[in-house]
């Protein structure tokens, strides 16, 4: 599935408008200040709520030293400060400015490392959207090398580091949610919509095959057990003529397989729509 931010195609958006902006600031950073938090989380192409994209968020910005940038638009972080604040007893919590990971560069922008910028999203993101960003971090989704396919492992040990600090305890939750081989936002919206309102948790994009091991596809959330697929069709579904045809093909494939597939909209992942649609998946189900 193509890579879309709350539906919307384009995937470059988020972090070509971020990085319009973020330069504008970049002449008053010093050489240890970096963007961090929702900040970075989009300038590394990973998924970010329309409010961060459209600019109605500051600048998220962490010094390592000094207080940052004081300007209009840019909220400012001390690397440290939040260790300072968690239990005194905890080695963890006394981690000092120079136990954070380096700093990594986005397009020539200084930037926190991925994973830590999520860590730190903990008091700013809902849980949702925490899961969405973890799901990315450890997908594919992200343009860039470092921002992807990340070891759940890895996640988990950021987070371990980070014990007692603020909004932690949202992102572990978070975390708990995570699923590796989630190819999109609406496809981990579409995982948490159903398994939510109590159904079982779906395998994720599993190559699946007939009886005689010819290939069908590979459906975004499938129940193998009662041969029940769950897809998520984008607007780029409909504009690709190519793909419009290849999605009818594999849809018939998979029917004469005896699989049943349910195909779904944004639109179906809100208010009654969303209800129709989870006890559409249920009736499959029992």
């Amino acid at each position: 599935m193509r890579y879309v931010v709350d539906g919307h195609p384009d995937p470059d958006d988020a972090p070509r408008d971020l990085a319009v902006r973020a330069r504008d600031v970049l002449p008053v950073m010093l050489v240890d200040w970096r963007f961090s938090r929702v900040t970075a989380l989009g300038l590394w192409g990973l998924p970010v709520p329309w409010w961060v994209r459209d600019g109605r968020e500051p600048l998220h910005v962490t010094a390592i030293e000094g207080r940052g940038p004081r300007r209009p638009g840019v909220a400012t972080h001390r690397a440290g400060a939040a260790a300072s604040r968690a239990d005194p007893t905890d080695r963890r919590a006394r981690l000092g400015p120079s136990d954070r990971p380096p700093m990594s560069r986005v397009d020539g922008l200084p930037v926190d490392e991925p994973v830590t910028a999520w860590v730190e999203c903990g008091s700013l993101l809902s849980l949702t959207d925490l899961v969405r960003a973890g799901d990315a971090l450890a997908g594919c989704w992200s343009p860039h090398v470092a921002a992807r396919e990340r070891p759940v492992a890895q996640l988990e040990r950021a987070l371990h580091d980070a014990r007692g600090r603020r909004g932690v305890a949202r992102v572990r939750e978070a975390f708990e949610l995570v699923r590796p081989g989630v190819e999109s936002p609406k496809e981990t919206e579409l995982r948490l919509l159903l398994t939510r309102a109590g159904l079982p948790e779906p395998e994720i994009n599993v190559r699946t095959y007939d009886d005689r091991g010819r290939y069908l596809g590979k459906p975004d959330l499938r129940y193998a057990w009662c041969g029940v697929a769950v897809e998520y069709e984008g607007d780029e579904h409909r504009r690709d003529p190519g793909r419009f045809r290849q999605d009818i093909l594999r849809r018939e494939r998979f029917a004469d397989a005896g699989w049943r597939t349910v195909r779904c909209t944004d639109d179906d992942l809100h208010g009654r729509r969303a209800d129709e649609l989870v006890a559409r998946v249920r009736r499959l189900l029992s």
